[in-house]
């Protein structure tokens, strides 16, 4: 006997006659040797027939060697085309001339893929052509609309598809929200403050939509409404779309009546497999625009604006300035302006002296500096597991990000989110699927606890002249009072956000076109918010120092340089009182607040899908539904005065006073809603949405409306008629909708009267504060819904073989019944008009969108995308509308008629130069008396023919134009610049001069990628935007005497040796924005029309023959710049262009830092670098 033997390197077969037999015997053989123990069987005797087998296996068959050659649809080669053998690792990658070679089992099924093209599988042969065709993925895309899905050629309602990779990916961004900035057509997104943590505000077609309800759009994850998109980790979203008009949106209900953000978390894979994702992004943050304040220059401003005004010498305020000490101050700069370093401290003699009555400086301080972090650190980690196992499919998330803030001096200046997903899916059968799933997010901000926002330290920095000094210490090493001590002094405050929901549902396939849905989801959100109020010691710079003595009590001496002398020769020094001391509060305090809201969501819908004719071409979806959302929610602040241990603020650790406030609260909503859809080959579309909608926010008589939309298309390239030219224009669609949805984002108490009350400074006859109760408020019994209607008409084109893309919006929305106060009844009355359904909106606007994409037959892809819109609103009617027109105030932000966001101003002429006057003989201007409103004014003598007076603005005494001041257009030409009596019918010579809102918001994208590298440059801007500034960074001579201002206004107003600037002459406003000539006026609005480059990535995938062997199916590595470059047109005044005036993430009513622009956190740029990994 002999034993076969298998050698594993070759197959050789010999045998004589029937070589079929002997095959299929050979086959038998290797099979029962491979399915029985070694060397259990024997071979043929030694009599049979001679038969000598050796079996040689290549793992498990022969392979073979494929050759191919791909193209495209015009016969070019293809470069980095990805052939793969199915089922396994075996990959290939085509050459410059398109070919490629593979070793290949026989009867192999290739996958061929290549970005921008069609995926194809073939069989695989011993030569090959192949040819791949366009990817029409534009327009066979599956977009995610309201409860369900739908083909975005089929579209009909004004609907966005974001590209989530494009615009999420590879950026260091803290939220989906700022990453969607400028990448929706009509979505505008402004990020007004740097405050690590903040949301960012977002408006869909315009940037108001209701007087007393909300203008934002609807957030929803998973159809289920979130309170905030910064809780979301924008590396668990699949898709996002963004549903703008109301036919569109109006299935969500009247949540959903300014827009819907539609996000879709990602779920399990489709194919059984395991895979995990890890990503991470490392980045470092910057200023994005350097914060350049007046030093020896903003002196020189507060001496000119004094002598301007013919005020007392010296000058200035905490720190005073003269002739003689503007002189040494120069002096000082030019001696220690290269050896004393900005933390230095401050020292007597040479710093800054003292004359008993007022302090004099001569050292300019950085107190940006001191402030200011530069390149603060940030970190983004994410984790993803998805996969299938049998029928269960599984997505596993897990997010951290960890993001430094700005303010050098802080214990803690941070922000910190966790995120956490989970999602699983089983099909029970074929008509049963159960899902669950589950979202967790933990969001906590650490800050300094000053006590405040109405003058936190960012306003601070801005606040005091160059004198003041600002991160140093004294000769003796106390700190001072100034914001960097505050900083460093403060508790640290924290605001906590934590959010999970917990959803169920099920899927039943009751055939193959009719299923149903069911959705519950329990959300709980809670806020938690920790504040403490110290006591700070430190040098009080603000007023008198007191004399320098030594440990004995004798008087110190200095000289000029500060150095201390014992011969008695020098100057007696001074110091800083060192006191203890309150900023913006008089007690010590401990403070909670907490805020919790409870939701429960339910989703119930089912679908029928119905095709009928000889081609089904006939095709109709039938939806029904159900969706009720109940919530309840409550707050507590409790705060304690006189903290026992101040680095240690418990209520338990305070003694004082006690308050405690609390709410409670809860609303309904309840809808059912139907959708019809039809489409005639694909061809002719047709959509009709029906909701009922209730609301726990209206009278019971009230609750129930009705709302419909409809929307159509047409798809005129596929008539026979627009085949011809079809190689030009390959796909073309006209569309049209109309729709209504309720509002009933308005308060909660509308319709019920309330009893104001409170506790008074009286005290009673018990010896206890006394309550006082005030006149009940009117309500209107007729209070109901706001009704939106929107009209849409669009296009959307493709050119050359979908390569080339356009598309068009037209809109015009009205807010009908809108809820506004009525017309203003008797003060005798003792309380407000009631609030009614008395007012309408009206908001218009387009949108343009571009897209292009190609490959090159050399492999090069590029990309890219352009678009641009527009929206304005006008009041059609407001509070005034009995008022008749002529009599209607200028000054009313809904005034009826008017343009919401207008600026009523005056219009610049130019600067008065000296040739603008006539003179005495001593070179004095002559004087003159005019009367004004049948009163005598002494005024300037003018040398023109026809003297224009600007007698609003002066007193005849200090305050009377002169040359440098600015001079206006008479528009009424009646010789007087005024504003008559501020009413659409007199408004004397004010016209509109500009627009806060933002208009022509636009932003492009260019893109290319070749063998594995990508690059990409993402641009965003506003076309228009202007607004009258508040504060020291915005209006030149706000509060010259204290100093502060921007390096752009110390050097380039009026003087006599510069009579081309752009300023006026110095002035003292007092602290005001408006005063003299600096009123609201054309020439000094600030122009926030700007363009970012917002991101520059730059990536590297690298060929997956390099990284197989590590069992990794995709590795890409890239770095990123992110806000890097701002152009725009505020001539360098630290400012940000989307600032909004006295905004901040802790004050809702727009007085942050006593509503002064550009005061707040400063906005930043960042670099970063980061890994994605698959494996």
């Amino acid at each position: 006997m002999r034993i076969v033997t298998y050698n594993l390197k070759r197959i050789s077969l010999w045998t004589s006659g029937h070589s079929g037999s002997i095959q299929k015997a050979a086959c038998m053989c290797l099979l029962t040797g491979l399915l029985s123990p070694a060397g259990a069987f024997a071979a043929p005797s030694a009599t049979d027939s001679k038969t000598e087998i050796t079996y040689s296996l290549n793992a498990t068959q022969q392979k073979k060697t494929v050759k191919g050659h791909v193209t495209d649809s015009n016969g070019e080669p293809l470069v980095g085309v990805t052939v793969t053998e199915r089922g396994t690792k075996n990959t290939a990658i085509t050459n410059i001339d398109g070919n490629f070679q593979l070793n290949v089992k026989p009867g192999a099924q290739l996958e061929i893929s290549y970005v921008g093209f069609a995926s194809k599988t073939v069989s695989a042969s011993s030569s090959m052509n192949i040819t791949l065709k366009e990817d029409n993925k534009q327009l066979n895309e599956v977009v995610v609309v309201g409860y369900g899905t739908q083909k975005k050629a089929n579209l009909t309602g004004a609907v966005v598809s974001v590209d989530v990779n494009k615009s999420l990916s590879s950026r260091p961004i803290a939220d989906v929200g700022r990453g969607l900035q400028g990448v929706v057509p009509g979505m505008n997104i402004r990020v007004p403050t740097g405050e690590v943590g903040s949301d960012p505000i977002i408006r869909i077609r315009g940037q108001v939509a209701s007087v007393n309800g909300s203008d934002s759009p609807l957030i929803l994850l998973d159809n289920v409404e979130i309170p905030s998109i910064q809780l979301v980790n924008p590396n668990d979203i699949e898709s996002i779309s963004v549903l703008k008009d109301a036919a569109a949106s109006s299935i969500y209900g009247s949540k959903a009546a300014f827009g819907v953000v539609l996000i879709t978390t990602k779920k399990g894979a489709n194919t059984d497999k395991f895979e995990v994702t890890y990503t991470n992004n490392f980045s470092f943050q910057h200023l994005a625009k350097e914060i350049n304040m007046a030093g020896l220059e903003g002196l020189r401003y507060t001496l000119d604006a004094q002598l301007n005004r013919k005020d007392a010498m010296p000058a200035g305020g905490f720190w005073r300035i003269n002739e003689a000490s503007y002189k040494k101050a120069v002096e000082w700069q030019q001696k220690y302006g290269g050896s004393v370093k900005y933390n230095d401290p401050v020292v007597y003699g040479r710093d800054w002296t003292f004359d008993g009555t007022d302090k004099y400086g001569y050292r300019i301080y950085d107190g940006v500096k001191a402030m200011v972090r530069n390149w603060a650190p940030s970190s983004q980690h994410n984790l993803s597991i998805n996969g299938k196992s049998g029928k269960t499919t599984y997505n596993i998330g897990l997010g951290l990000m960890n993001q430094e803030g700005m303010m050098k001096a802080a214990k803690h200046d941070d922000f910190r989110r966790y995120n956490a997903s989970v999602k699983l899916s089983s099909e029970i059968n074929k008509y049963f699927t159960v899902r669950a799933g589950a979202i967790y997010s933990d969001r906590n901000k650490r800050y300094p606890g000053v006590g405040t926002t109405v003058a936190d330290p960012w306003l601070y920095l801005y606040r005091w002249s160059r004198l003041m000094p600002e991160g140093v210490q004294d000769q003796q090493g106390h700190n001072l009072r100034e914001p960097v001590s505050e900083i460093a002094q403060s508790n640290t405050d924290n605001l906590q956000n934590k959010y999970f929901n917990v959803n169920l549902g099920a899927t039943l396939n009751i055939t193959k076109n009719w299923d149903a849905q069911f959705d519950y989801t329990y959300a709980h959100q809670a806020t938690d918010r920790n504040n403490s109020v110290i006591q700070y010691t430190g040098g009080q710079e603000w007023y008198a120092p007191e004399l320098w003595t030594d440990k004995n009590g004798d008087q110190v001496y200095v000289d000029e340089n500060g150095n201390i002398v014992t011969d008695g020769s020098g100057m007696p020094a001074y110091r800083f009182p060192y006191q203890t001391y309150f900023s913006n509060n008089t007690a010590t305090s401990v403070s909670n607040y907490t805020y919790k809201y409870n939701q429960s969501t339910i989703n119930t819908y089912t679908t029928y899908r119905l095709n009928l004719g000889a081609e089904k071409e006939h095709a109709m979806k039938f939806m029904l539904g159900m969706n009720r959302v109940t919530t309840n929610y409550s707050s507590y602040k409790g705060r304690k005065t006189d903290l026992i241990e101040q680095s240690n603020p418990q209520f338990d650790l305070a003694s004082g006073q006690q308050f405690i406030d609390a709410s409670r609260n809860w609303d309904a909503q309840l809808g059912f809603f139907g959708r019809f859809n039809y489409a005639f080959m694909d061809k002719y579309l047709f959509e009709a949405n029906l909701r009922r909608d209730g609301s726990s926010k209206f009278p019971k008589d009230l609750q129930w409306e009705w709302f419909p939309s409809f929307s159509a298309g047409w798809v005129f390239t596929n008539e026979n008629f627009m085949k011809p030219i079809e190689k030009v224009l390959s796909f073309g669609k006209f569309r049209a909708s109309w729709g209504s949805i309720g509002d009933q984002s308005v308060s909660n108490s509308l319709y019920q009267s309330f009893l104001p009350s409170g506790q008074s400074s009286w005290i009673g006859y018990d010896g206890k504060l006394a309550t006082y109760f005030g006149t009940p408020s009117l309500v209107d019994a007729s209070i109901g819904w706001q009704r939106i209607e929107t009209l849409n008409l669009g296009f959307d084109l493709r050119f050359l073989k979908n390569e080339l893309g356009v598309s068009f919006e037209w809109f015009n929305r009205k807010t009908k019944n809108m809820i506004i106060a009525g017309e203003s009844l008797p003060v005798t009355l003792g309380t407000e008009a009631p609030k009614g359904n008395y007012g309408e909106l009206q908001t218009r606007g387009w949108e343009i969108s571009v897209d292009y994409h190609h490959r090159f037959s050399n492999g090069i892809g590029v990309n890219g995308t352009f678009q641009i819109s527009d929206a304005k609103t006008k009041t059609v009617r407001g509070a005034d509308y009995q008022t008749k027109w002529s009599a209607r105030s200028i000054y009313n932000t809904f005034a009826t008629g008017s343009t919401y966001g207008d600026i009523w101003g005056y219009v610049t002429d130019r600067l008065y130069q000296k040739e603008d006057f006539a003179y005495d003989g001593s070179g004095n201007i002559k004087k003159t008396t005019v009367i004004y409103k049948g009163t005598p004014h002494i005024t300037h003598v003018q040398t023109g023919d026809y003297p224009v007076y600007q007698i609003a603005f002066e007193d005849g005494n200090k305050l009377i134009c002169s040359p440098g001041d600015v001079k206006f257009v008479d528009l009424n030409g009646d010789g007087y610049i005024d504003s008559g009596s501020g009413t659409f019918g007199d408004h004397g010579d004010l016209k509109v001069i500009g627009n806060s809102t933002p208009r022509y918001e636009y932003s492009f994208r260019l893109g290319a990628d070749y063998k594995g590298f990508d690059f990409s440059i993402y641009c965003q801007g506003i076309g228009k935007r202007k607004i009258w500034g508040a504060g020291q960074l915005a209006i030149p001579g706000w509060n010259a005497k204290e100093g502060a201002m921007p390096e752009t206004f110390a050097k380039d107003y009026w003087t006599e040796k510069r009579t081309n600037a752009f300023y006026p002459r110095a002035w003292d406003l007092g602290g005001s924005n408006t005063g003299f000539t600096m009123q609201t006026q054309s020439k000094y609005l600030l122009n926030m029309a700007y363009l970012r480059v917002k991101n520059i990535n730059l990536g590297y995938t690298f060929p997956k023959e390099w990284i197989r062997k590590a069992y990794i199916t995709n590795c890409r590595v890239y770095v990123s710049l992110e806000n890097f470059f701002t152009f725009d047109h505020l001539r360098g005044l630290p400012i940000d262009p989307e600032a909004i005036s006295g905004y901040s993430m802790f004050s809702s009513n727009y007085n942050y830092n006593l509503g002064r622009t550009g005061t707040g956190t400063p906005v930043f740029k960042s670099m970063s670098f980061g890994l994605q990994l698959t494996f």
